[in-house]
């Protein structure tokens, strides 16, 4: 039996981002993902487990909930449902205006709000890792269109942490 791959867009708040599902790999933005979707709701990424629940238009990763929107998808029955997948690795590489963790880390300080306006090098947010405090900056002068976290969260590599329209 031969898999056929899958391609389709996942929208995530306001952030799209470009999937295609073969088997247990997921591609997102042309990040490839190693993805086992389990009977009990928990979906392993590269190894790291979430706990995923998809509901309606709604899904729920760990503590945080997104707006959920899937465009291109046919699921067939006996198909593997991708679903769980882009849901997990939603926080990774959303693309331009994408502030990312660096490392996996704690935030400790979220020094900006939604609507407010940034110059570029201005700290966005401050992620402890390794015992140390990292500053991540903005790449460019911008907008913050959203912010994906909250002093004490846990994170991992390359989540979306704040974004920049």
């Amino acid at each position: 039996m031969t898999n056929t791959a899958q391609k389709f867009t996942v929208t995530l708040g306001d952030v799209d981002y470009q999937v295609v599902a073969e088997g247990g790999k997921i591609t997102v933005n042309g990040r490839p993902f190693n993805v086992d979707v389990r009977e009990d709701g928990t979906v392993l990424v590269d190894g790291i487990a979430y706990d995923v629940a998809l509901e309606g238009d709604t899904a729920q990763v760990g503590d945080a909930t997104y707006d959920l929107g899937v465009a291109g998808l046919s699921l067939t029955s006996g198909s593997p449902a991708p679903l769980g997948a882009p849901a997990a690795s939603a926080p990774a590489d959303a693309g331009d205006g994408a502030i990312v963790a660096i490392m996996p880390g704690k935030v400790t300080r979220v020094l900006v709000a939604e609507g407010q306006e940034v110059e570029d090098g201005e700290a966005v947010c401050v992620l402890e890792a390794m015992k140390m405090e990292n500053e991540l900056r903005a790449d460019r002068d911008g907008v913050v269109a959203a912010v994906h976290v909250s002093p004490g969260d846990d994170v991992e590599k390359d989540q979306v942490l704040v974004e920049l329209s």
